[in-house]
C-alpha cells in the first residue's frame, strides 16, 4: 500500500520533489566532494613526500661549507638519520629560455641539480627517480602547468643548450608559492654549465621521529653551523606549501556546502507545511476516523523519507563525477594516487549524516499532525491589524499585518536569502582579496609597482650603487628604499643563542599590515610574523635581547604581522645591521604613473643583469595565479547555485503561501481586489523579506563572515586579513540579480490565481 500512494504521490507533486532531491543531492555532493578530495590531497602530499624521501629540515646556505664539523654534529645527534649536502646551481632567468623564449620575465629562483643519492629524489610524472641522461633535462612541473614548455623543447642556458626530455615533481619546490624551482640534468651537463651561476648548497636532514625537529633546529643554531641563507625550513611547512591551492578550493567547497545544507533544511521545512497546508482535510479526516498518529506520520513522511534517501544516495555518487575536474590539479603536482577508502567512507558517512538530520528535521514538523481538527485549518497565525498603519494604502496594510501575523515563516525566508548572501560573497570577498594588487600586505611585502631582488650583495656593491644613482636621478621614481636581510644571532629566555632572518630597513617607507600593533619606528623596536612570535613565545610589548657582533641589543617587540617569505619565519627593524655581509637585498620602488612600469622595467633590465626585475603584478599573477583561478572557479559555481537555490526556495514559498491564503485571497477578490493587486501583495513580500536578508546577510558577512573567510586563510598561513569586497558586485550585482530571481519564483508561486473558484473558497472559510 506504502508504495502504491509513495509512487502516485510522487508522479502528482513532480516539481515538489524535484526540488527536494535537487537540494539534498546538492549539498551532499558538494560536502561529499569536499571530504573526498581533503582525503585524497593528504594522501596524495603523503605518497609523493613517501617517495621523495622529503627531508624534515632544510638549511639553505651561501659560502664554504665545513664538511668535518656537520659530520661531528651528526654524530653528537642520534636523533638524525642521515644527512646529505646537495649543490644547487642558481642562474639568472636572462640566462634561461624555451625555444629561445627567455624566463627573464619570471620571479623565480631557478636552479640547476643532479639527482640527489640519499633522499629528497626528485621524480618524474610516472612517480619514478628521475636519472637525467647527457643532453637532457627535467623541467619543473610549475613551467608546463604554465603553458611555458612542453616536452621535446630546446632549453638555453646562455650558449649552451639541453632537450626537455620530461618534467619534476619537486616534494619541496613544486608549489607556485615556492620561490625556488630545480631542473635536473646529467652530471657532466652540470659540470659544463657550474661556471655560469652562483652556487647554494642544500643542508639536508631526515629524522628517526619527526617530533625531534624543533630539538634538532635549536642545536643546529647553537652550534653556530653554516646558515648563510632564510631560516630552517620544515617537513609541516613544505605540506602547507604543496596543499595551499587545493586546501583553498576544498574548504571553499566545504562552507558552500554547508550552508546548502541549512538552505535545503528550509527547502524541505516549505515544502511540508506546504504540502500538510494543501493535504490539511485529508489527514484531519484520516485523524478521525482512528488512524494512529505513527500511521499518519508514517503516510504523510513516506514519500519525503524515501526522496532523502535516495538524494543522499544519488549526492554521494555524483561526488564522483564531480570531484575529477578537481583532481586534474592534484595529479599533475602529486601524480595518480590509488583511491583511498578512508575517503569513500568519510564522504558515505557525511552522506548518511546529512539524511539523518533531514530524518530528524522531519520528524519534527511531522509532530505538527498532533494538532490536526476537522473544524480548524493548519495553523495558528492569527490576523493583526496595527492602527498606526490606517493611513497605509491598503496593499501595505495588508502585506505589514501579514508579516506580524506569520513572523516566524517570514524569519524562515529572510534565513535562506542570508545564506545565499553568504554563498555568494564569501568566495568573492576570497578571491577579490588575493587578487588584488595589495594582497602582498600579508605576505610580509608592502605595496608598490617595482620589485628588485639581488642576491649576494657583498658581490654586487659597486653595481647596486650604480643602480641606487640612477634611481635616485629618475624622474618616473616617486620613492624607494633598501631593505636587506640576513640571520641574526638572538638570546633565549634560557641564555641559549639562536638565529632569526630580520629585514632590515625604513618599514614606513612601504608598510605592511599588522595583526596587532605597528610597524617598528625607533631603533629599539622590532615587528615579528606570526610564525617567529609562536616559535618565540613572543607577543606585543615583549622583550627580546638581539646579539649584534657581540654586543647585546634589547629591543621591544612592536607588532605581529603575517608572512609567507622566508619560511615565514623573519623580523623586521627601522634600523640596518651592519654586522657581516647581506644574504639577500629588496629594493621596492614606486613610480609616479604605474603605467611606466613596463618601460622601466625594460630599460633597467637591460642595464643592470646582476638584479631581477618585477612588477607587483606579475609577481602576484605567477606566485598565485594558480590559486586565484581556482577560487574565481569556486565563486562562478557559488554564484549560479546560489541564485538557483533563491529561484527554487522563492517559488517554494510563494506557493505554500498562495495555498495557505486561498480562502483570505477569495474573501479579497470577492470584495474588489484585482489579480494584479493580490499579485503586488505577493511581490512586496518577497522584496520586503529579501531586503532584509541582504541587509542581515551583509551585516553577518561583514563580522562572520569575514572571521569564516580569515580563518580558511589563516590555515595556510595568512593572518589577519582585512577582507576587500567589490562593492559593484556586493551591493548592486548581488541585490539586482537575486531580486530578479525572486521575482520570477513569484510568478511562478501564484500561478493559477487568475483561474480560482472563488464561491469554493468561500465556501470553504
Amino acid at each position: 500500500m506504502y508504495w502504491k500512494l509513495l509512487k502516485n504521490d510522487i508522479s502528482n507533486n513532480r516539481l515538489q520533489s524535484f526540488n527536494i532531491a535537487f537540494f539534498i543531492v546538492l549539498s551532499v555532493a558538494f560536502l561529499a566532494v569536499a571530504a573526498q578530495l581533503a582525503i585524497r590531497l593528504n594522501t596524495s602530499v603523503s605518497t609523493l613526500f613517501k617517495k621523495a624521501k622529503t627531508p624534515h629540515l632544510l638549511q639553505m646556505h651561501t659560502g664554504e661549507i665545513d664538511r668535518e664539523r656537520m659530520e661531528l654534529f651528526v654524530e653528537s645527534h642520534p636523533e638524525i638519520e642521515e644527512y646529505q649536502v646537495l649543490e644547487f646551481l642558481n642562474i639568472d632567468g636572462s640566462m634561461l629560455a624555451f625555444n629561445k623564449a627567455s624566463l627573464k620575465d619570471f620571479v623565480y629562483d631557478n636552479g640547476f641539480s643532479t639527482q640527489s643519492p640519499k633522499f629528497d629524489y626528485l621524480l618524474d610524472l610516472k612517480g619514478n627517480k628521475i636519472e637525467a641522461k647527457k643532453g637532457e633535462v627535467y623541467v619543473p612541473i610549475f613551467y608546463q602547468s604554465e603553458g611555458v614548455v612542453k616536452e621535446g623543447d630546446i632549453l638555453s642556458i646562455g650558449e649552451y643548450t639541453l632537450k626537455v626530455k620530461g618534467f619534476v615533481r619537486d616534494s619541496q619546490m613544486s608549489s607556485s608559492i615556492s620561490v625556488s624551482k630545480r631542473f635536473i640534468i646529467n652530471e657532466e651537463d652540470y659540470k659544463t654549465i657550474k661556471e655560469l651561476g652562483s652556487l647554494e648548497y642544500l643542508i639536508e636532514f631526515r629524522l628517526h621521529d619527526l617530533k625531534d625537529a624543533s630539538k634538532i633546529e635549536a642545536a643546529y643554531a647553537q652550534s653556530d653551523l653554516e646558515s648563510n641563507g632564510p631560516p630552517f625550513l620544515n617537513y609541516h611547512l613544505f605540506k602547507i606549501v604543496n596543499a595551499f591551492s587545493d586546501g583553498i578550493t576544498i574548504i571553499a567547497l566545504l562552507i558552500i556546502g554547508l550552508m546548502i545544507i541549512g538552505i535545503s533544511l528550509l527547502c524541505i521545512r516549505f515544502t511540508l507545511l506546504a504540502k500538510l497546508e494543501e493535504d490539511y482535510r485529508e489527514l484531519a479526516v484520516l485523524k478521525a476516523i482512528g488512524i494512529p498518529l505513527k500511521e499518519l506520520s508514517l503516510l504523510f513522511l513516506a514519500k519525503y523519507l524515501f526522496i532523502a534517501g535516495l538524494s543522499s544516495l544519488l549526492g554521494f555518487c555524483l561526488s564522483f563525477l564531480l570531484k575529477i575536474p578537481f583532481l586534474a590539479n592534484m595529479k599533475m603536482f602529486f601524480g595518480e594516487t590509488k583511491e583511498s577508502i578512508g575517503g569513500y567512507f568519510l564522504a558515505f558517512f557525511l552522506s548518511a549524516l546529512i539524511f539523518f538530520l533531514i530524518y530528524l528535521y522531519m520528524n519534527k514538523l511531522a509532530k505538527r499532525l498532533r494538532f490536526l481538527q476537522l473544524n480548524e485549518t493548519f495553523g495558528d497565525e492569527k490576523g493583526v491589524f496595527i492602527k498606526s498603519l490606517a493611513n497605509f494604502p491598503k496593499i501595505m496594510q495588508l502585506v505589514i499585518s501579514d508579516f506580524f501575523a506569520r513572523k516566524k515563516m517570514y524569519l524562515t525566508l529572510v534565513s535562506v536569502f542570508i545564506l545565499s548572501v553568504f554563498i555568494l560573497t564569501i568566495p568573492m570577498s576570497i578571491y577579490s582579496t588575493i587578487s588584488d594588487k595589495s594582497f602582498v600586505n600579508y605576505l610580509g611585502i608592502g605595496v608598490y609597482d617595482i620589485r628588485i631582488d639581488i642576491s649576494d650583495t657583498a658581490k654586487n656593491e659597486e653595481k647596486l650603487q650604480a643602480l641606487l644613482n640612477d634611481l635616485e636621478k629618475d624622474p618616473h621614481v616617486d620613492k624607494f628604499e633598501i631593505y636587506t636581510g640576513k640571520l641574526v644571532d638572538y638570546k633565549t629566555d634560557e641564555g641559549e643563542r639562536q638565529k632569526l632572518w630580520i629585514d632590515a630597513g625604513k618599514q614606513e617607507s612601504f608598510p605592511i599590515k599588522y595583526i596587532s600593533g605597528a610597524a617598528p619606528l625607533d631603533d629599539n623596536e622590532i615587528a615579528l610574523s606570526k610564525l617567529s612570535s609562536d616559535e618565540l613565545s613572543k607577543k606585543e610589548g615583549d622583550s627580546i635581547t638581539l646579539l649584534i657582533g657581540e654586543k647585546e641589543k634589547t629591543v621591544r617587540v612592536s607588532g605581529i604581522y603575517s608572512d609567507l617569505t622566508n619560511g615565514g619565519k623573519t623580523a623586521k627593524t627601522n634600523f640596518k645591521i651592519d654586522e657581516g655581509d647581506s644574504k639577500w637585498t629588496v629594493i621596492p620602488v614606486k613610480l609616479h604613473e604605474s603605467f611606466y612600469s613596463r618601460d622601466f622595467l625594460k630599460e633597467y633590465e637591460q642595464r643592470y643583469f646582476f638584479a631581477r626585475f618585477a612588477d607587483t603584478e606579475t609577481y602576484l599573477k605567477q606566485i598565485f595565479g594558480n590559486t586565484i583561478d581556482m577560487v574565481e572557479s569556486i565563486n562562478k559555481v557559488a554564484l549560479s547555485i546560489s541564485l538557483f537555490l533563491v529561484f527554487l526556495i522563492v517559488s517554494l514559498f510563494i506557493r505554500m503561501m498562495y495555498l495557505k491564503d486561498r480562502g483570505q485571497n477569495a474573501i479579497l477578490k470577492a470584495i474588489g481586489f484585482s489579480n494584479r493587486s493580490l499579485y503586488l501583495q505577493y511581490i512586496t513580500k518577497t522584496i520586503f523579506s529579501l531586503w532584509a536578508g541582504i541587509l542581515l546577510g551583509n551585516i553577518l558577512v561583514w563580522t562572520v563572515g569575514d572571521r569564516i573567510a580569515e580563518g580558511t586563510l589563516s590555515l595556510i598561513g595568512v593572518h589577519g586579513v582585512n577582507f576587500i569586497r567589490n562593492p559593484m558586485f556586493n551591493y548592486i550585482f548581488v541585490p539586482v540579480a537575486t531580486l530578479l530571481a525572486a521575482v520570477f519564483a513569484t510568478s511562478i508561486g501564484v500561478k493559477g490565481m487568475g483561474k480560482m473558484n472563488i464561491s469554493r473558497f468561500l465556501k470553504e472559510e
